[in-house]
């Protein structure tokens, strides 16, 4: 009979075991970016500078991702996406309300293995065309963040082309 006892006590008693920690996610490139606050549902494709001119899909309602840049739940590196503000032809761009982003808002990018990675807006920037992006929003080193890029400002009409890049950044949720 005492065997049986002690079988059961140890049966009932609490056995630890150590916590599963699941190792990081790889990083992926993105395929979709869904912004709530805005409305806006994305697919993304790879886009490579020329020149030190950053691609943008033919589609406006698509964006780019630089694909020489960080992916998408690395641990440095910026993710840069970019697109059209809108077209003379089809109308508004995937980007087109960029602008009205608020500091706090949810930006969140998909990738192909089904894993969605969640930014917070924290800061949105105007830039003179004429005077080029900073090259530090290309870094690959540095703390991972994200990087939304657009046109925006005036309108020159001669030239076809708006007169500023507009920028929003984003730090990974934790």
């Amino acid at each position: 009979g005492s065997a049986s006892a002690s079988m059961a006590a140890i049966r009932a008693s609490p056995v630890a075991v150590p916590p599963t920690v699941a190792p990081p996610a790889a990083p992926e490139p993105p395929t979709v970016v869904t912004i709530p606050a805005i409305g806006i549902r994305a697919s993304v494709l790879p886009v490579h500078a020329v020149n030190g001119v950053l691609g943008v899909p033919a589609d406006p309602h698509e964006l780019g991702w630089w694909a020489d840049g960080a992916q998408v739940g690395g641990a440095t590196g910026t993710v840069v996406l970019d697109g059209h503000v809108d077209s003379a032809v089809t109308g508004e761009g995937a980007l087109f309300d960029l602008t009205r982003l608020q500091i706090g808002d949810r930006v969140l990018v998909a990738t192909a293995s089904g894993r969605t990675d969640r930014f917070t807006v924290v800061a949105r920037r105007t830039y003179q065309k004429a005077h080029g992006l900073p090259p530090d929003l290309f870094r690959t080193d540095g703390p991972n963040r994200l990087v939304l890029i657009t046109c925006g400002g005036p309108f020159d009409r001669a030239a076809r082309s708006y007169l500023d890049n507009i920028v929003v950044f984003a730090t990974p949720v934790a």
